[in-house]
Formats: C-alpha cells, structure tokens, sequence
C-alpha cells in the first residue's frame, strides 16, 4: 500500500524570519538607492531650469540663415515674466506675447512645469534666479548676469550714402529709427540724429532680440531698414548705408 506524505509546508516561525529577512533586505537596498534616486532628481530639476531659462530668454543655439532666432519672453516682450505662469498663458493681454514658450504635456498636473523633482514649486519672482529647495538645499539657476543685461544694452552704428559718405551738415536731417518691445506687451520706438560723421547710438535701452532699425534721409524721404541682433549685455553695432549719394 503506498503511504501518502504529507507537505510539512512552513513553519510561522519560519515565515517570520523569511519577512524579516525581506524587511533586511529591502532597507539595505533603499539606503543604498537614496543617494542614486537624489541624483537622478537633482539632474532633472537642474534639466528643467535649464528649459525654463530658454524659456525666458530662449536658445543661443537655436539660428536660421546664420542670426540666433529664439530671444524667448523677453525677446517678445522686452522684460523678464513676473511669474513662471506667464510663460504658458498671456499675463495681461499682451499684443507681443508668443506663447507658452514652454510645454506642459501633464493634464493631470497643469502646474508640472513649476515642480521640481520633489514635487515642489520653483522660486522665481521676475529676476534672473530660478531656485529649487527640493533636496533640502538650493539649486539654482541663473540665466544672465543682471536684468539690464536682458532690458537695458546699447546699439550702435553708423551711416553713410551710396558712395560711403557721412552726412556731415546733413546730419540733422536724418533720423535713425529703432523699434523694440517696451516692457509691456507693445512695441515703442526710439529716435536719434547721427553725428556728422554718421556715428549713431542708442545707450543703455535695448531689450535682447532682433529689432528693426530705420534710417529716414527727411529731405527726400528715403527710407533703408534691416534688423539688428542684440544680445544680452552687449553693445549691438550695425551700419546702415542709402542707395544714392546724397551727402
């Protein structure tokens, strides 16, 4: 007759030192995946306030047919966004606004775009700064040296007639136009006389971006335009040169 055996199977003392043993385990390889899961999300968030910052201020990178394109918000606008909201939705009707300039594909979330890695909201109130406080201290990320390196350079030039003279007494009759977002969802223009040697500048009120700049011979109404690229704390220089001698 065959003798059935019966499965002893485990013991309770035996399952609670397999729990136990688990319990070991699994600590041991949390401690040892902390610092890893920091770094992971101390690269994302810094990741993140990196697309943030070319949010604001856009790509360097970023050129078609040889001159950068992307001036971001304050290329648009001519200041730097009160909030980080103000990059996916218009903060007060402004006409030059071209947004989101930055994506949020969470529905889930609408906010993700302002969280850092830990969950918590980016510091950022209109300067230069974006911080994170995630990990217990602050990452930062600062995208130019001052506001005036985004809102207040200098464009200079000079210009001439089509043989490459300067307007010497004419110089009063020429006005050199430059157009340029004023701060405030719209565009303003500012306007010189050269020199008599054609030497021209606009010091000190220039936001970042490509601008048009205009030179108007009043005693003909002749007319030459081109866009300048200004770029953050820099003195932008261009020249600006009529078909026919006049001068």
């Amino acid at each position: 007759m065959e003798i059935k055996r019966k499965d002893p199977g485990f013991t309770l003392i035996e399952l609670v030192l397999i729990i136990v043993i688990m319990g070991i385990v699994a600590t041991i390889a949390m401690r040892s995946m902390g610092p890893a899961i920091d770094r992971s999300r101390n690269d994302a968030t810094m990741k993140e306030m990196e697309i943030l910052a070319q949010a604001i201020i856009g790509n360097k990178d970023l050129i078609s047919e040889g001159i950068r394109s992307d001036f971001g918000y304050v290329g648009d606008i001519g200041a730097p966004p009160p909030d980080l909201d103000a990059l996916v939705a218009n903060p007060g009707g402004y006409a030059t606004w071209d947004g989101p300039y930055v994506l949020n594909n969470f529905i889930e979330n609408p906010n993700d775009f302002k969280e850092d890695a830990w969950g918590n909201e980016y510091s950022y109130s209109g300067g230069v700064v974006i911080t994170s406080s995630g990990n217990g201290s602050a990452l930062t990320k600062q995208f130019a040296g001052s506001i005036n390196d985004l809102v207040a350079n200098t464009v200079k030039g000079n210009v001439y007639d089509g043989l490459g003279s300067a307007p010497a007494d004419s110089a009063s009759s020429v006005d050199i136009i430059i157009y340029y977002p004023d701060g405030i969802g719209g565009l303003t223009s500012s306007a010189v006389n050269p020199s008599p040697s054609g030497q021209f500048s606009f010091s000190g009120m220039i936001p970042i971006g490509n601008h048009l700049i205009r030179a108007v011979y009043i005693s003909t109404a002749d007319t030459i335009s081109q866009y300048i690229t200004v770029l953050p704390g820099s003195v932008a220089f261009g020249e600006l040169r009529f078909s026919k001698s006049y001068w």
